[in-house]
């Protein structure tokens, strides 16, 4: 028996991490797509699933592509991770990171430039990132904060972030390091950034 991987085209089960992508149901099966298109479409599969099925995407399934379980499991988690990528709103995943600012007390630092700022990057919005930093937070594992911004945190710096939505927390990472660079190439002195 060989597996398939199946994706199907859903209505709004949760809201779109992309407006122009459409939530996306991914998984492997070993029955013919059309078939397992069918037993989905009857109510046999994952609740959330019933009545939200509006098609199937063959265009970006796989037919009979390996004999394989280790194989598919992983093809299917790296298809996953790519329609995530593009902007994709996959099996409910409503995740996106962006890139935020924060402004420090210039008198908190010698040379301050032409300002102190804390750079970092979060799932979480920036608003609710600046209040876990204020207040000190922390999980059962880790603190959830810099100590910068706890003690020199002034507020949001909207004006130096960027307005663009990452997909994959590599990409927010990155953008993080980049945008942290490009500050202190501009004069800033900046914590965080890695």
């Amino acid at each position: 028996m060989k597996y398939s991987l199946i994706v199907l085209e859903l209505d709004d089960v949760v809201k779109r991490r992309e407006s122009s992508k459409p939530n996306l149901y991914v998984a492997i099966t070993v029955m013919s797509l059309a078939k397992r298109f069918g037993q989905l479409n009857s109510g046999k599969g994952p609740l959330w699933l019933s009545g939200n099925l509006q098609l199937l995407r063959r265009d970006l399934s796989r037919e009979n592509f390996t004999l394989d379980h280790d194989c598919a499991k992983s093809y299917k988690a790296q298809a996953i991770s790519a329609f995530c990528r593009e902007g994709y709103t996959v099996n409910r995943n409503t995740d996106i990171w962006t890139v935020y600012v924060i402004g420090l007390d210039p008198s908190a630092t010698r040379n301050p430039g032409e300002g102190y700022v804390y750079v970092g990057e979060t799932k979480r919005t920036p608003e609710e990132r600046l209040e876990q930093h204020l207040s000190r937070a922390k999980n059962a594992k880790t603190r959830l904060y810099s100590s910068v911004v706890a003690n020199h945190g002034i507020g949001l710096r909207m004006d130096l972030a960027p307005s663009k939505k990452y997909f994959d927390s590599q990409s927010a990472k990155k953008a993080e390091a980049e945008l942290a660079e490009r500050l202190r190439s501009q004069g800033y002195t900046v914590k965080g950034g890695h």
